[in-house]
């Protein structure tokens, strides 16, 4: 059983780069219980207080114990690392500044932490006003009932009304349109045939390449891309994709809706072949608003609507279903308030993001030079006064 605070280690894997084998992780205090599975193990020692934990959590986190485990791992398809070898990992001697060192670490890791919670903290936020306008309709059933919506200006409250009427969709604020994507959308397109994108034809730099592992959020993911070239890229100008465009998951892990911000690394992506997306007129909609609806338990079950079980799940047709989906669209004047709210919310994301992505570079640089000894304490102290709070 595991329990806060525990660490555990990989010791079976798909893979031989040092990416799995060996890798370690710590129960965070948010899980109470835990157990481990066949192929992991639970780190026990003699003393098991809190400076020597962390300490040899971040000990096999450095690049030379992912080297170790590597150049041990046996097998082909699935391959190992054996406990006597997991074991003989030479741990450097205690020295006085460890304390100092494994508090360093940890500083960095608290602030990458509050970063990211923060930013959970802030999409909730937009994904609750969102409900409020455009679910539960709170700013009408209050203006219904002769008092001001709560917590918002004489200028945004002017432009909802104060009653309802009937619809097709039953009761909806008065004077709200029910329409279909396609009445709104510039473009919908689809990414490329799969032997159009292969490994093959990847290259070092060039244009990146969007998947499934890229829209876990509200926002498209910068990470790590596979690129093709611009040539290639042009070549699939149809599935090429911008700020503004929203994007979508039909096959594997359907339901996926991301925003391609206009703070992202790149000017173009080019999508993967389970991938498709929404370009909107802008004299129409707004990508933030359309983002928000098709991310709603209400806007997932609609697109999720037309899912196909056979094989790998999807959403049969996608383009052709994601064009003719019906739904409630407020007026302009109230789209534009309520994608002006989240767009300050979005530039404050990117901008926490690209913070993480400082501060985890950092922690990568310093974690093997610390460790070592290689890098001064004072050295160390400095970079990270310099980091982004």
């Amino acid at each position: 059983m595991l329990s806060p605070g525990d660490l555990f280690a990989a010791l079976k894997g798909a893979t031989k780069d040092g990416k799995m084998i060996g890798s370690v992780a710590r129960v965070p205090p948010f899980v109470q219980s835990g157990r481990l599975t066949q192929d992991t193990v639970k780190l026990k020692f003699c003393r098991q207080d809190n400076e020597t934990v962390s300490y040899v959590y971040w000990l096999l986190r450095t690049p030379q114990y992912r080297d170790y485990c590597a150049g041990r791992a046996t097998g082909s398809a699935v391959v190992a690392l054996s406990r006597e070898d997991f074991l003989a990992y030479p741990v450097p001697a205690q020295t006085s500044l460890r304390a100092r060192v494994v508090e360093l670490l940890e500083e960095i890791e608290i602030r990458i932490a509050l970063l990211r919670d923060t930013n959970a903290t802030l999409e909730s936020i937009a994904q609750a006003l969102f409900k409020s306008w455009f679910v539960d309709f709170d700013p009408v059933r209050t203006k219904q009932q002769g008092l001001a919506p709560e917590g918002m200006d004489e200028e945004t409250a002017a432009l909802f009304p104060d009653e309802f009427e009937e619809s097709e969709l039953g009761l909806v604020p008065k004077g709200w349109r029910i329409g279909a994507v396609d009445s709104f959308a510039e473009r919908v397109g689809m990414g490329p045939f799969g032997s159009n994108i292969k490994v093959s034809t990847f290259v070092e730099h060039g244009v990146p390449i969007i998947s499934g592992q890229h829209l876990k959020k509200l926002l498209v993911e910068d990470n790590s891309f596979n690129y093709i070239t611009e040539d290639h890229a042009e070549k699939l100008a149809k599935s090429c994709v911008r700020a503004g465009d929203v994007i979508f998951t039909h096959a594997g892990s359907i339901g996926q809706v991301s925003l391609l911000h206009a703070a992202a690394r790149f000017g173009e992506y080019v999508l993967s072949q389970r991938q498709f997306f929404l370009r909107c007129d802008l004299s129409e909609m707004r990508p933030e608003w359309v983002t928000y609806y098709f991310r709603s338990p209400q806007g997932q079950h609609q697109l999720l609507a037309n899912m196909s079980q056979v094989g790998v799940p999807s959403i049969a047709r996608p383009v052709t279903y994601l064009r003719s989906i019906r739904l409630l669209i407020p007026p302009l004047p109230i789209i534009d308030r309520f994608s002006s709210i989240a767009d300050s919310v979005h530039q404050r994301l990117m901008l926490s993001r690209q913070h993480i992505k400082t501060l985890t570079t950092l922690r990568d640089t310093l974690l093997p030079r610390l460790i070592s000894g290689q890098l001064r304490l004072p050295e160390a102290e400095s970079l990270l006064e310099e980091a982004p709070a």
